[in-house]
Order: C-alpha cells, then sequence, then structure tokens
C-alpha cells in the first residue's frame, strides 16, 4: 500500500546517500590486455623499463656526431658512410658514437658515398628521440580507479604488459515487473506493452563496468516478487526493480522491499525518475526504478551508473560539462527537475536549447538525455544565462 514518503532527496543528496550505503566491494582479478578495454585499475601500474632503452632516430636520415660542425659547416666531400655518418631510420636506435640527426631530405648521396648538405643541425641532439623519452623506468603509468582505454592499453602494452590487475565486475539482476508487459520480439496482444528496459539497462550496465542479468517479466503478484527479489539478492551484488514503487493498485515493489530490507529512499525530489528508491537488503542495494523508459534512462545514467562505480572502485565519477548560454526562458517548476537541452554553436559561442522533456515518441526524443540541465524546484532561468550541462554519455 503507497504512503507518502517523509523524505524526498535532491539529486545530491541522493548522490551522497549511496556514497553512504553502496559497499565498495574490492575484489580483483587479472585480465589480459587485449581484454582490458573499460575496465578499472586495482592498483596503480609503474613502467617495469624506459624506451626507447637508447637514443634512436626521430626521422628518416643520417646520424652524425654534432662535434664535426662545432666550428662551422665542415667539409663533407670526403664523408663516408660507417665513418663520418650512418643512416638511421624512424624509431631505430642509433650507434653510441652519434648523437645528431641529420632528415634525408637535406642530404644528397654522391657517386663516391660522400654526402652534400642542403642545411646542417642547430643544435647537438636534432631529430633524436631521447632514451627514455616515451617510457620512464618506474613512472606511473596507470593510477588504481582509472578506466582503461585503447590508449593507455598501448602505453601498457609497450611496457610489456600482459595481464594486468582490474576491479572484478560487480553481478547486476535487473527485475522488470507487470502484468501489462510481454517479452520483446514476441506478438504483442492487444491492451499489452513490450517490456525493453531490461534491454536497456543491461547495455547501461555492461557499459558501466558490470555483469549484466534479467530476470523474465514478474507479474503484478505479491508472492512472485518476493521470491524473485529473494533469490536476486541471494545471488547478486546489486538488484534492479523496474517499476511497482508508485500509486497503483498492483504496484507491491515498495511493499515486499519493506518486508525484505531497510527502505533508504521511497522516492525522489527530482524528475523526470521521481518513482526512484533505494533499500538495503543486508549488504546488497536494490535500486528501484521507474517503469517510463524516459525515467528509467536517466536513473540508469545517474544512479545505476554512480551504484556500479562505487561497488566496483569505491568512488564516483563526475559527469562531464561544458557551459552554455541559455537559449530561452525556463519556468520555475515545483519540482527540482532534469532539463533536456540540445547543444549548438552560433558565432562562436555554444547555446543550450531546451528540449520538450514530454509528448513525443521515442525516436523522436531518443537524444533528449544526451545533454541535461539541472534545474533547482521553483528556481526560473532567464534567457541569456550561463548554465552548466551535464554531457551523460
Amino acid at each position: 500500500m503507497y504512503h507518502e514518503p517523509s523524505f524526498e532527496p535532491t539529486r545530491e543528496e541522493m548522490m551522497d546517500i549511496l556514497k553512504k550505503h553502496i559497499p565498495f566491494l574490492n575484489r580483483k582479478e587479472m585480465v589480459s590486455l587485449s581484454e582490458a578495454d573499460g575496465r578499472i585499475a586495482a592498483t596503480d601500474i609503474f613502467a617495469p623499463y624506459s624506451l626507447p632503452n637508447q637514443d634512436a632516430s626521430g626521422c628518416d636520415g643520417i646520424a652524425v656526431s654534432f662535434s664535426l660542425f662545432e666550428n662551422g659547416v665542415p667539409d663533407t666531400s670526403r664523408w663516408m658512410e660507417g665513418k663520418e655518418y650512418v643512416y638511421s631510420n624512424t624509431g631505430v636506435a642509433i650507434p653510441e658514437k652519434y648523437d645528431t640527426v641529420i632528415p634525408i631530405e637535406e642530404v644528397t648521396v654522391n657517386e663516391n658515398g660522400s654526402i652534400t648538405l642542403a642545411s646542417v643541425p642547430e643544435c647537438k641532439g636534432s631529430e633524436v628521440t631521447p632514451a627514455g623519452s616515451q617510457i620512464r623506468r618506474d613512472e606511473l603509468l596507470v593510477k588504481k580507479g582509472e578506466t582503461i582505454h585503447p590508449g593507455i592499453i598501448g602505453i601498457l602494452g609497450s611496457a610489456g604488459f600482459t595481464y594486468i590487475p582490474v576491479f572484478a565486475k560487480p553481478k547486476v539482476i535487473f527485475i522488470p515487473t507487470g502484468d501489462e508487459l510481454v517479452p520483446s520480439g514476441f506478438p504483442v496482444p492487444k491492451g499489452k506493452n513490450v517490456e525493453s528496459n531490461s534491454l536497456m539497462v543491461s547495455a547501461f550496465l555492461r557499459r558501466f563496468g558490470a555483469e549484466a542479468v534479467s530476470s523474465p517479466i514478474i507479474p503484478d503478484d505479491l508472492t512472485a516478487l518476493r521470491k524473485a527479489l529473494s533469490q536476486a539478492v541471494a545471488s547478486a551484488d546489486m538488484v534492479i526493480i523496474g517499476a511497482g514503487s508508485s500509486k497503483g493498485t498492483k504496484d507491491y515493489t515498495m511493499d515486499v522491499l519493506e518486508e525484505l530490507g531497510e527502505v533508504i529512499v521511497q522516492e525522489l525530489g527530482v524528475a523526470p525518475g521521481k518513482h526512484c528508491s533505494l533499500t538495503m537488503v543486508g549488504n546488497v542495494p536494490v535500486l528501484g526504478i521507474p517503469g517510463p523508459p524516459g525515467g528509467a534512462q536517466l536513473i540508469s545514467q545517474y544512479y545505476v551508473k554512480a551504484a556500479v562505480e562505487l561497488l566496483t572502485a569505491g568512488s564516483v565519477r563526475p559527469v562531464p560539462t561544458v557551459s552554455a548560454i541559455l537559449e530561452a526562458d525556463l519556468s520555475p517548476k515545483w519540482i527540482d527537475f532534469m532539463q533536456p537541452v540540445r547543444l549548438y554553436e552560433k558565432g562562436g559561442v555554444l547555446y543550450a536549447q531546451p528540449l520538450r522533456p514530454f509528448g513525443y515518441t521515442r525516436a523522436e526524443g531518443r537524444d533528449n538525455s544526451r545533454c541535461i540541465f539541472y534545474c533547482k524546484g521553483k528556481t526560473g532561468y532567464e534567457k541569456g544565462t550561463r548554465i552548466d550541462v551535464e554531457m551523460c554519455f
């Protein structure tokens, strides 16, 4: 039975609540470098050696000793390969007796093997890649908690790593609920709707670094819901349950959650996605997300993402923001609101155009959750105001 919540946290308050209650699992594993993209480093990783381990040529050319140029332009008519110069190729180590490289475009090789130079080096070490200039021994390559991306994989590969320590992926089970729902990919009977949030939420979970598992659709039945939640909590690090937490006559989710654990948050003081909840069943967090796809997407982009990061690495990464000029007035609202905007550039200035939060098909509004301006409740914003726009993904 629905009852009015005594506390409806703002988004910032909800984030603080998640940080307080979501446990850091601190589980680690070794993964091959080829499978490390998107994983989170579990330790600091340092370079075991320097690269290049000897001075190397910075371009295709000839390597020389700069001492030959200290008294002006030398007579090169008698220079011979292997004595006064050697050929050098980009990235290849040069013999220790040479310390400077002249680009091959500046060199003419004569028939007798001597050379003529179109220009001379200005300083010792010109066009030379010094030893250790790419990787220094004992240099910090990756910080603990940093997300591995392809550029980092290349660095670690150069440093000789084949396996690295990462935080293990938390297992998250998503439970869709509702008598009105049928699985995607099947005929839709009259009066029914397609359950697609499991596909979207699972995709988000994998993107955030979790192992995603979706349960079958659970009907609006107390016994079935209790059984599904109990089984999920027993086998997962976190459970997400879809819908059933509002004021409908068959919304039993909160009843079951109150029975199984401690409800920390029943509803939020922010929309869309107001009907988001947090319950702790023992040490396992259960996040309730709204059924409407727009709200489910926003909740996933903010709170599900934060929860997965807390489980995995013990901290939340901030959402990137850009500064833009509001292109139209925003009227005050009765509740904090995550306002979708469209960014565009005009005359070298970035503008944010407010978008309709409702009243469009899902396809028409599919990009409406990519850029968000968080509006404080009861606060209006005038056209021309500079705002911070959050880049969700």
